[in-house]
Order: C-alpha cells, then sequence, then structure tokens
C-alpha cells in the first residue's frame, strides 16, 4: 500500500481478512506517509488499522522506527529491502564529456525533477558539452516538453517518456551517474538499479536513502529543494 486514498482502499481488505481470520501483511511503500500521518485528524484510526496485520513491512530502519514510534508493536515490523532485476552488463566508457547522468521518476515536485530543470536552465551555458541527462517518467509530461523546448534545453536534456524494457536498460548502460532530488521517498528502486550498475549518486537524505548513499563516499546528498546544493553536485561530477 501507499498513503491516502491507497490505503484506504488496502485497509478495507486488510480488516477484511482479519475478521475471516486470516493472516495479513502490509508491505508499506508509501514515501508520503509521515505527511499523511501528520496531517490527519484520525492518528489513532490509522494506527489501529495498521495494527490488524500481523506484520507490516518497512523498506529501512528508518522508517521501521517511524511505524513503531506511532504505536506499532516492534515484533510486528519487519525490514526487508527493496529488490531489483540483477544488472546487464554496462558499455565499457572512458569517463568524458559530456557527464551522463539519467532521473527516472515520477515527473511531480516530490522527485525533485523540477528543481533540477531549474537548475539547468539557469546554468545552461555553463553545462553545455558537458553534461547531458535522460530522464523518464511518467505525468505532466506536457509542461515537460514545453519547458525543454521553450528554453532550447534539448542540447543537455532529453525526455524519453515512461522508461521501460529495453529502453531502460539502454539508459543505465549509457549512464554515468543517477540523480534524484527526492523530497521524500521509501527506498527507491532507481537509486538501486543505478548503484547495481557501479554508478554514485546524487540524491537526498530522507526515507531509506542513507541506509544505502553515503555522503561523499558513493554519492552525494543534497537537502530537498536546495538548488544551489543541485548545481554544486553536478560542477563536482
Amino acid at each position: 500500500t501507499a498513503e491516502r486514498g491507497s490505503f484506504y482502499r488496502k485497509m478495507l481488505v486488510a480488516k477484511t481478512a482479519s475478521f475471516f481470520k486470516k493472516k495479513v501483511i502490509i508491505h508499506m511503500h508509501a514515501a508520503d506517509f509521515k505527511e499523511f500521518y501528520q496531517d490527519s485528524n484520525d492518528k489513532q484510526g490509522i494506527v489501529k488499522s495498521l495494527n490488524v496485520c500481523d506484520r507490516l513491512i518497512a523498506l529501512s530502519p528508518s522508517w521501521r522506527d517511524f511505524y513503531v514510534s506511532i504505536g506499532l508493536p516492534e515484533q510486528k515490523v519487519i525490514i526487508l529491502n527493496n529488490i531489483i532485476t540483477p544488472p546487464q552488463k554496462p558499455n565499457n566508457r572512458k569517463f568524458e564529456y559530456p557527464v551522463r547522468m539519467h532521473f527516472f521518476g515520477h515527473l511531480a515536485k516530490r522527485k525533485g525533477i523540477w528543481d533540477l530543470l531549474e537548475v539547468l536552465k539557469e546554468h545552461h551555458d555553463e553545462l553545455r558539452g558537458k553534461y547531458f541527462l535522460r530522464f523518464g517518467g511518467n505525468e505532466y509530461e506536457d509542461e515537460i516538453k514545453k519547458l525543454i523546448a521553450e528554453n532550447q534545453l534539448d542540447d543537455v536534456a532529453k525526455f524519453e517518456g515512461w522508461a521501460y524494457g529495453k529502453l531502460k536498460e539502454d539508459i543505465l548502460k549509457w549512464s554515468d551517474i543517477l540523480i534524484l532530488p527526492s523530497y521524500n521517498e521509501g527506498l527507491p528502486i532507481a537509486i538501486l538499479e543505478a548503484m547495481s550498475y557501479g554508478m554514485p549518486i546524487i540524491s537526498t537524505p530522507v526515507g531509506g536513502i542513507p541506509v544505502v548513499v553515503k555522503n561523499h563516499h558513493n554519492g552525494i546528498l543534497v537537502t530537498p529543494g536546495n538548488k544551489e546544493e543541485i548545481w554544486q553536485s553536478l560542477k563536482y561530477f
């Protein structure tokens, strides 16, 4: 389940199963669950719903600690790391200009893609010839295409649409670095996939990300929404 509507729909199923004395496992993938819980006028009801489960699967230690902190018994909450498809053999290429980055994810503000595009706009001249971004995702496609066209960013960025299958594999082989400057997350599959290809990561210290990305060890962690830090991370690479 995720948060909000997804949560309430799945809890109907969970409560029904529990009523009929079936075992219930809730696998929690919500990135915005903390905000959903904090904004709710029925926090007690949310916790009561979660407690119908026999086990709740969280994606990282920080998420486990959160669910325990709001009222789930510690023995109910377990960590199961996200899994990914094993990597295909990456292309052997020298590190040279342009630096190749990719982004996979929902094209909403939560994922930070609009912050990244603002950085590309602001520093377009400095990045031309030195940097190229290929990014894929869903929703807001018309707005994304318009922004790229109006600002003539096609020499530093290419929108690939929804990247899956061979296209996704090709981008992973092509790329040097993943950038995902999210505002909130569970534990992103995109980061695990990129790391399986040996890539460093530019991301943010939200959700389970700090469990796998260590600042200036295997990536750079920037403050969500801080475009100057995003720019400095691009300059670093």
